[in-house]
């Protein structure tokens, strides 16, 4: 291994020399040999360490001219962990970047345009964003399941914390459990495994932050006598007294609230009160007047959709049956569609889908995954997130739904569960999925169990429609838009390429001073333009305009639901959108009307 090694490096060593001595316009001949010799020593031991050495020469030898990663003042942790996985080339050179980046911040390379202080800043972000990864035990399990890509980042993430770690990185991973948390996704994995993460880094420390401290007692023991193993809180319940049940409850309750987080307790002890104690749910499951009053008048139904729906598999969803009954829709159409759903026959194709999903053929087990999906959807729908797909129509559309018409949600899922396609109608025609091929999700992983079923459907739809409208000389969503949501869209379209007066007929129909009705026809349908750091356009982008109002300071905001799954983001201008602390609801995200204006292209509004 030792002479393997050294020839890896004098190999290495040879291709660095020679790009450094081509002129500017042959360097991207040589470029790739190096990442070639670099990808030999990223699989060797000690490679990192040999390569490391000679991070000082990266920008001089020219390895990222022309490249994305030339410019260290542009790059963005956010997107390392998705470039390190990209594999090839790709993730030699980010990794060779982190490298350099590493050698700036312990004083090793001097560079120009970053401090020590700001590359180990950012060396930090990465390490809170990735810190899953970081911490990856090299068990053989994990030597099983993991794919190689996550080793190699790990790796790389390993190295970069020996040598750079900040106590900042506690901050940072804080931060950034918390900015997920507060948005309330259904889909909390990420929140979890940087949870876990933070409980193996932090473990024996004595100066915790205690707000990172509240996430983890939501996870892991969210009651004073919420510990131990799932038999041993069960058997403490069973021999416990209504009025020390009852202060169970609201220390659960007041742990989901907090934080928007269930645990594996939450699901045992609202399992056990409603078999055992229905008359005890109103203190687990009860925020106010209105869900107290919605779980009496329907104690039974609510009590078949617990039984039939949450497991220790789906304890996500008793945070969505929570704000479900908080919310002002229930009628005897909405329950009546609800007890279908628990009995409904799956139509093949669909529960073929679903086993892809979930690895149990057991029908009881699918049909809790149905139920719970769509309390979740139902309780939470700004929580519903398109994961890394293209698919912010169609995940749009099923936010608008949930909101605006859940009966009508409930009645199109249950029919597609039967039949296992989708019929929308579009200018008097009738367009349905099982005509046209579904359209295959990129990421199957960060999505809820209703879109994994339903989105497909949906987009090969709204692209039959895109066909249909195209090259009317006004953008496709003035016609889509009304059609694809089925009901409720403004029938006024705007757009900034044909309106003269864009931005005075935005302000004259969302400005309050100028519509103080407006909140009573929202969520609307807009879309929006997204920029870079930089200022390039990464596309158009589809969200729902929630309400408009004043946040804390007077400021008239635009509160909007963005089927991202992360919604703080900097979409252009140096403006970045807030989650929180500016009078948002969970889910929402907001800008300043005239930053929000900054971004929008087109909008709906009454006529």
């Amino acid at each position: 291994m030792g002479l393997l090694q050294f020839s890896s490096e004098k190999a290495f060593q040879k291709a660095i020399c020679q790009l450094t001595l081509a002129s500017l316009p042959s360097k991207k001949l040589f470029q790739q040999i190096v990442l070639d010799e670099a990808s030999v020593l990223l699989n060797e031991r000690n490679g990192l360490e040999i390569l490391f050495q000679y991070a000082p020469l990266f920008d001089q030898s020219g390895i990222f001219v022309g490249k994305p990663w030339e410019y260290v003042q542009k790059l963005n942790p956010v997107l390392v962990r998705g470039t390190l996985h990209a594999g090839g080339s790709t993730a030699v050179a980010e990794a060779l970047s982190e490298l350099r980046i590493l050698a700036i911040a312990r004083g090793d390379y001097i560079h120009p345009e970053m401090s020590a202080n700001e590359a180990t800043e950012f060396l930090s972000r990465v390490l809170a964003l990735n810190i899953d990864l970081l911490l990856m035990k090299e068990t053989e399990e994990n030597r099983v399941n993991m794919l190689y890509k996550d080793q190699q980042a790990s790796e790389i993430l390993r190295f970069i914390s020996e040598h750079c770690f900040s106590p900042r990185v506690f901050q940072n991973l804080y931060q950034e459990i918390d900015n997920l948390a507060v948005q309330r996704p259904i889909v909390t994995d990420k929140i979890l495994k940087l949870i876990a993460s933070a409980k193996k880094l932090t473990d024996g420390l004595e100066d915790v932050d205690s707000r990172l401290l509240l996430y983890e007692k939501a996870v892991y023991s969210p009651s004073d006598i919420a510990t131990g193993t799932e038999e041993s809180y069960e058997n403490k319940l069973k021999t416990s007294s209504d009025l020390f049940l009852a202060k169970e409850a609201k220390q659960l309750l007041l742990s989901m609230v907090q934080t928007g987080l269930v645990s594996t307790y939450h699901a045992i002890f609202l399992n056990y009160i409603n078999n055992e104690k229905p008359y005890l749910l109103h203190h687990i499951l009860a925020v106010d007047e209105k869900a107290k009053e919605n779980l009496q008048s329907n104690l039974s139904v609510i009590s078949s959709l617990i039984t039939s729906s949450i497991t220790l598999q789906t304890q996500r969803s008793i945070y969505g049956l929570l704000r479900f009954l908080q919310r002002d829709i229930f009628s005897n159409e909405l329950l009546n569609e609800l007890e279908d759903l628990m009995k409904i026959p799956i139509h093949d194709n669909i529960k073929n889908r679903l086993l892809s999903f979930h690895k149990s053929t057991n029908p009881v087990t699918l049909q809790a995954l149905l139920v719970s999906g769509i309390l979740s959807i139902l309780g939470t729908p700004l929580g519903i997130g398109q994961g890394f797909n293209p698919t912010c129509q169609s995940t749009r559309a099923l936010s608008y739904w949930a909101q605006k018409e859940p009966v009508m949600l409930l009645k199109m899922f249950n029919q597609f569960l039967k039949k296992g396609y989708i019929t929308i109608h579009f200018e008097g025609r009738a367009i349905s999925s099982d005509t046209l091929s579904p359209v295959p999700l990129e990421d199957e992983i960060n999505i809820d169990v209703v879109s994994f079923l339903i989105i497909p459907h949906l987009d090969s739809i709204y692209f039959e429609m895109l066909k249909a409208a195209d090259g009317r000389g006004q953008d496709s969503h003035k016609w889509i838009n009304p059609a694809f949501h089925k009901t409720g869209i403004w029938s006024g379209f705007s757009d900034i390429y044909n309106d003269l007066e864009f931005k005075s007929n935005f302000l004259r129909y969302y400005h309050p001073a100028n519509n103080p009705e407006v909140n009573k026809g929202l969520p609307q349908p807009a879309g929006i333009t997204i920029y870079n750091r930089s200022g390039q356009v990464l596309g158009a982008h589809a969200v729902l305009i929630q309400r408009i109002a004043p946040d804390p300071t007077g400021t008239i905001r635009v509160y909007f639901y963005n089927p991202n799954n992360d919604s703080l983001q900097i979409w252009g201008n140096s403006i970045q959108t807030s989650v929180s602390g500016n009078g948002e609801l969970g889910g929402e995200s907001s800008l300043p009307i005239e930053d929000f204006l900054f971004f929008l292209y087109a909008f709906h509004f009454p006529e």
